[in-house]
């Protein structure tokens, strides 16, 4: 499967902590600019429809274009898809940063950045960390997942705190000046990534039947059609709640930018000791267990966090919203390589790629419902709605509850 060391720690796996070190890079920079968008948005339009739009569009390349990813990561080298994507979004982030120091920026122009930022993120499951699950190998692809949340959870912190608090001291382009600074260093590591995995030939089927006989897997296993069930209701009905977490920071307890930005780092700051929880003690066989459980009580902790006034109180809740999300987004990877049969890996990343983009519905419908209702109530009809799904989901596929086989061999 990989030419790396069994033994190796994954700390010291210079491939491993390349890929790991770009995510953390590109993803500091993507949550700087979710953060940044949102408050532009609010302050031009005053609309909460509007700024879900915006995370909408950033998800929609996943639905669009989703299964395609697998099928080019089984075609091209995934360092190429790498070394090209990162390439892009620098461009698209000097370019946004270009018009926000002119003062020409407007709405439309950061819907069309958020989208191309979407097509480069879409590529993310199928190539780079499909890489560092093969690099880890089965019995350590828990952990690896695991430390790879935890990047992503420290950048959930840094990435709000630092786009609030330069657009509230500088200005927008301040902020988007930094977030240039980082895509450009996740496209320079990008190339010094060492090339570790060998691409080993694929059969030689067309697109069409590439993305057939992916799908095809799901009709005889018993796991993954729920599995990948639980990742539409988390997109569709929990996480585009946190789309609502700037609105309800300026509208609901009238924070300053840079208080919006820290209470939207609270979930980063539970997501990480989660994270760090998780890839100490984690478990490939509780990995179920940790998927399904971590959208319920995020549900619930969403819920409660809609009834807060107090800027405390409300950040404490996300940080416990944060800290269940980390087994969710550990898990997701790690199931899905876990379960898929042996030569179809990033087919079911592909076709996970799509579920995650049916968020874009859930921004869709959160968005409306903070335009109709407000941002509060928004948050509780939406958590609630994924609570009742969740639980038929449970009804239909009890197996998602039990204990995860882990493969003895390699695929």
């Amino acid at each position: 499967m990989t030419d790396a060391s069994p033994e190796l720690p994954l700390h010291r796996d210079r491939a491993f902590i390349s890929l790991w070190g770009l995510g953390f890079l590109t993803s500091t920079g993507r949550w700087l600019d979710t953060l940044v968008i949102a408050i532009f948005v609010l302050d031009r339009t005053e609309s909460p429809f509007l700024v879900a739009s915006m995370l909408m569009l950033r998800f929609l390349p996943m639905a669009l274009f989703g299964l395609f990813t697998g099928v080019i990561a089984q075609r091209v080298n995934r360092h190429t898809v790498l070394r090209y994507t990162t390439g892009l979004i620098v461009l698209v982030a000097l370019a946004i940063y270009w018009l926000a120091a002119a003062g020409v920026l407007e709405v439309w122009h950061l819907g069309v950045a958020s989208f191309i930022s979407g097509l480069v993120w879409a590529t993310d499951f199928s190539a780079r960390r499909t890489l560092m699950g093969e690099l880890a190998g089965p019995a350590r692809i828990s952990r690896a997942m695991s430390l790879d949340i935890l990047g992503g959870s420290a950048t959930r912190i840094l990435g709000p705190i630092f786009g609030g608090v330069l657009y509230q001291q500088i200005d927008m382009s301040g902020a988007l000046l930094l977030g240039c600074f980082l895509y450009f260093a996740g496209f320079v590591l990008a190339w010094l990534t060492p090339r570790k995995i060998e691409e080993k030939a694929q059969e030689k089927r067309s697109v069409v039947e590439d993305i057939r006989a992916g799908l095809g897997v799901l009709k005889q296993h018993e796991f993954l059609p729920g599995f990948l069930v639980v990742t539409i209701t988390f997109n569709l009905w929990v996480f585009p709640f946190t789309s609502m977490v700037p609105v309800i920071g300026k509208d609901i307890l009238a924070l300053s930018d840079a208080l919006t930005g820290f209470l939207s780092s609270a979930e980063g700051v539970g997501a990480l000791i989660g994270a760090i929880g998780l890839s100490v003690f984690a478990k490939s066989e509780h990995s179920r267990y940790f998927y399904v459980l971590s959208v319920v009580a995020f549900c619930v902790f969403a819920i409660l966090f809609s009834f807060s006034t107090v800027l405390w109180l409300s950040f404490v809740l996300l940080l416990i919203v944060g800290f269940v999300s980390a087994a969710f987004g550990a898990m997701q990877t790690a199931l899905v390589l876990m379960n898929a049969p042996a030569g179809y890996e990033r087919q079911m990343m592909g076709i996970l790629t799509v579920c995650i983009g049916t968020a874009p519905i859930g921004f869709l419908h959160i968005g409306l419902l903070a335009d109709l209702f407000g941002p509060t109530s928004a948050c509780l009809i939406s958590a609630t709605e994924g609570i009742v799904a969740m639980a038929l989901t449970l009804w239909r596929w009890p197996n998602l509850l039990t204990p995860q086989v882990i493969q003895t061999e390699s695929n």
